[in-house]
């Protein structure tokens, strides 16, 4: 009995990476709600949250393990950040680590490469020299540059779908106009 009581104690004192933040759009800045959030550890899907009303969620890591954190929607253009806790001590330095995550996601629109975002958009990993979990700059800073290109193209695209549609509209409301024979 008393086995089992220290058993159920030290699980409740076990290290653990608590992942949260907020999933926006990306022109307005919204709150995204109903976005999945994916927890793929070792290669294997194990959890699937959504965010709240306001595009919040929060998720929790173990030591041990290199994960993939998914952002999904069907709408939308999914992404993902990669996190290497391989490397994280069995008795690191404190309780737990906080990793505030943002998320922009976007439109999916018909016949535009999005392949960028089939790599991560953020990784990292655990550094000894800090003793800490690290996001990679290096590889953020050349992902931000390829995302602000890809973004200005998207951006482009969306301008000429709205010019084509309301070209359409106005067309639609020519053929509908009465004309008058004199």
């Amino acid at each position: 009995m008393a086995v089992a009581f220290l058993a159920v104690g030290s699980t409740s004192d076990a290290f653990y990476i608590r992942m949260h933040g907020l999933v926006s759009e990306y022109f307005s800045g919204d709150g995204l709600k109903q976005v999945q959030v994916r927890l793929v550890k070792d290669s294997v899907e194990r959890e699937t949250k959504f965010t709240d009303g306001k595009g919040e969620y929060e998720i929790y890591l173990e030591r041990g393990y290199d994960y993939q954190v998914w952002f999904y929607r069907k709408d939308l253009v999914p992404k993902y950040v990669r996190i290497d806790a391989r490397d994280v001590p069995l008795f690191p330095d404190v309780p737990f680590y906080d990793m505030d995550v943002q998320v922009t996601l976007f439109t999916f629109i018909e016949k535009f490469d999005f392949e960028l975002f089939d790599m991560p958009v953020g990784m990292a990993s655990y550094k000894h020299s800090v003793r800490n979990l690290s996001w990679d700059i290096e590889y953020t800073e050349r992902m931000r540059g390829e995302t602000a290109r890809v973004m200005v193209l998207y951006e482009r695209a969306i301008g000429e779908m709205q010019k084509a549609k309301l070209a359409q509209q106005a067309a639609a409301r020519r053929k509908k106009r009465k004309r008058a024979y004199f």
